[in-house]
């Protein structure tokens, strides 16, 4: 196998990351003639999506603004034997915000699965690589690699229970004040213009607190508003899902998961607890309706007694609709999702509200 770094770039070296998804398309066209010369089973996914999101940075106060969202996708399924079996897929996502700073993803996922006890139970080794770009939150860039196993388990006719076990690697690239992320509590804009704008801290100016030891300092407690150099975090999760066969047109869904994030800036550390539902229902041919609730319980239990700032327990909900209608190949979808959080600065919690409607083609 063949890996790839990526590094961190100065303003002047960023590209654009629209040619990302433009080279992702020509890619994903010629690795489907690739693919198809071997074998019939290649999956190609297009999306195009409209909408408004109230609080894209998760922070208080917030701003608003329109997007459009561009993804591309395409998944392979390669058969190795009778019980084996390979699923491998690409895909980019590029967030085109009207008033904010845009953002990016770039997926690989691969999982090989085997199937046992007559086809009722699927272990599957997965693994994923990433990169994320964000012009309005610098602080959450990163790298990501991640390794598990999954296994679904055929109960009845009516249950089957998902089991999941994975590690991930965040590789940050920004140097950034603690909590500076998304939903973090910290205002993406309170740090200047520059990163307002989607610049990041030039290089030199790293270079210099990195040579004098000195980190600049803004008001209130020195620990929070000091800069760090980027991080190296792990996160282990740990979840199970149950889904519930009701009706032929009727699907529930209720899972929980734990999770514990390893930071390499000690107070980041957290331990999670995760619990939702959600319901699928098939209220007439072509159409699907799906509703879901989830909330978060987080606990950061590395924060210092002495930082009374920061919240050492927080919660979070989220709920959303979703209501497609298919086309053959081609969906429609529209959109509706609610979230709020108590977020680790007490001063800091946030509400989002995102309405969006979309086109989904795949073949």
């Amino acid at each position: 196998m063949t890996s790839t770094s990526l590094k961190t770039e100065s303003p002047g070296e960023r590209a654009d990351p629209k040619r990302f998804l433009w080279a992702m398309a020509v890619v994903l066209y010629l690795w489907s003639f690739t693919v198809a010369s071997h074998a019939y089973a290649i999956d190609l996914l297009a999306e195009l999506t409209a909408g408004y999101d109230s609080n894209p940075a998760l922070s208080d106060p917030a701003d608003g603004s329109g997007f459009f969202v561009y993804a591309l996708g395409a998944e392979h399924y390669f058969t190795l034997s009778n019980d084996l079996s390979l699923d491998v897929s690409v895909g980019g996502r590029y967030q085109d915000y009207w008033s904010v700073g845009d953002n990016y993803r770039l997926d690989a996922d691969t999982a090989l699965s085997y199937v046992m006890a007559e086809g009722r139970f699927i272990p599957s080794l997965v693994g994923e690589v990433a990169a994320y770009r964000d012009r309005l939150i610098p602080a959450d860039e990163r790298n990501e690699g991640m390794v598990g196993i999954n296994a679904d388990w055929i109960l009845s006719n009516r249950l089957t229970l998902g089991l999941e076990q994975s590690f991930r690697w965040l590789n940050y690239l920004n140097w950034a004040k603690p909590f500076s992320g998304k939903g973090q509590g910290r205002n993406p804009n309170s740090e200047g213009e520059a990163e307002k704008n989607g610049a990041h801290t030039s290089e030199a100016l790293r270079n210099l607190y990195r040579v004098q030891g000195t980190q600049p300092t803004g008001r209130g407690n020195g620990t929070l508003n000091k800069l760090y150099p980027p991080r190296n975090n792990f996160l282990m999760t740990t979840g199970a899902n149950l889904h519930v066969f009701m009706t032929s047109t009727l699907t529930g869904r209720l899972y929980a998961a734990y999770g514990d994030l390893n930071a390499s800036l000690d107070m980041e550390s957290f331990r999670e607890i995760q619990a939702g539902a959600a319901i699928s229902w098939i209220p007439a041919d072509q159409w699907l309706t799906v509703f879901e609730l989830t909330g978060f319980r987080t606990y950061y239990d590395s924060v210092e007694e002495h930082t009374m700032r920061i919240r050492r327990t927080n919660y979070s909900w989220s709920a959303g609709m979703q209501v497609s209608r298919f086309w053959g190949d081609l969906e429609l979808f529209g959109q509706l999702g609610w979230k709020s959080g108590q977020a680790p600065l007490d001063y800091e919690s946030y509400t989002q509200t995102v309405v969006q409607c979309g086109l989904s083609y795949s073949y």
